[in-house]
């Protein structure tokens, strides 16, 4: 790899950070958007609460609690959800990204096999077709390994909604 060959690389591996670090920081600034909506109703909850709690209105005050309880697992739910929305775009993102750059080095490998095979004409073929299911087998296992993860993120989604739903019915 020549000095602008090299230099053309970083600049591209520069943007692609910044273009990455600037996902990151949209995805906690939807985060943090969530967060402060949460953060208000429960205020909103807590003045209520103690307003009626001065007054001295007790049944007004187990009724709001009640209330919020449920609004709360709803809303803790939904919330959930959204985070959940959130982190998988910013995974999404990153395993696209990575798949992009092994299909480059698998490219980049093809490529100089084929080169060498020019070169070295005595059983070139043989290691070519071994790099070849190597690399084929690299990328499938990939893939794979990224199918598990999210079956294993949507079946905790799954097991958090079912145990939401349960407490609430105890409630």
């Amino acid at each position: 790899m020549d000095a602008k060959d090299l230099q053309k690389w970083q600049q591209e591996k520069a943007k692609e950070l910044f273009d990455y670090s600037h996902k990151l920081l949209d995805a906690a600034k939807q985060l943090s958007e969530h967060h402060i909506a949460e953060m208000e109703w429960g205020m909103k909850n807590a003045l209520d609460s103690a307003k009626s709690a001065a007054k001295n209105d007790l049944a007004k005050l187990k009724d709001l609690q009640e209330e919020a309880a449920k609004e709360a697992a709803k809303r803790a739910t939904v919330y959930q959800k959204k985070v959940k929305s959130v982190l998988k775009d910013i995974g999404e993102s990153a395993a696209d990204e990575t798949e992009k750059h092994l299909e480059k080095v698998r490219n980049s490998l093809v490529n100089w096999l084929e080169e060498a095979e020019n070169k070295i004409p005595s059983h070139a073929d043989k290691l070519s077709k071994v790099v070849n299911e190597m690399s084929t087998t690299g990328q499938k296992m990939f893939k794979e390994g990224r199918r598990i993860v999210n079956q294993v993120a949507d079946a905790a989604e799954k097991n958090i909604d079912e145990l939401v739903k349960k407490s609430g019915g105890k409630k």
